[in-house]
């Protein structure tokens, strides 16, 4: 039941980091155009939340389910390390770090594999839109350690 419990938290919080990054995603970038001088109504801005998530989810779902796959891990052995108190943090600064990671990979294999010169999620181009997303890694990592049971809990059973 542990086990059961654990896959269903991992896929939440997953889920969980997709919706948030892909809204972040799609409101970096409007929020650029608005900058530039763009008024985008609400209506708009829902539907194009609705198309990034309808659109570019399904890919970002994967590679963060890969990518939470390798941090998670890493935060539990550091927050069992360093003591209980840092396993929240651990597990925030880790999906917020797996987000940072998702995105620099995007891009470097974009460059060096495809001899690319884009960068082919627009918001991660500059350091704020790139902790923006990172934010709802973080967020989507915090819900882990909230519901995930603790280690030591899970080896009594």
């Amino acid at each position: 039941m542990a086990t059961a419990r654990m896959i269903a938290v991992y896929l939440l919080a997953v889920v969980t980091g997709t919706v948030l990054v892909s809204i972040a995603n799609t409101h970096v970038v409007l929020q650029a155009l608005v900058r530039a001088g763009a008024s985008i109504p609400t209506a708009v801005r829902l539907d194009a939340i609705r198309q990034d998530l309808a659109g570019f989810a399904p890919t970002l779902f994967v590679l963060i389910l890969v990518g939470f796959a390798v941090a998670f891990p890493i935060a539990g052995l550091l927050g069992r390390l360093l003591g209980r108190g840092w396993r929240r943090l651990g597990f925030t600064l880790a999906g917020g770090a797996a987000i940072a990671a998702i995105m620099l990979g995007i891009t470097a294999f974009y460059g060096q594999v495809l001899d690319a010169t884009i960068t082919p999620v627009a918001s991660s181009r500059d350091l704020p839109g790139l902790l923006t997303l990172c934010l709802g890694g973080a967020a989507a990592g915090f819900l882990f350690a909230s519901l995930k049971p603790p280690a030591h809990a899970a080896s009594r059973r």
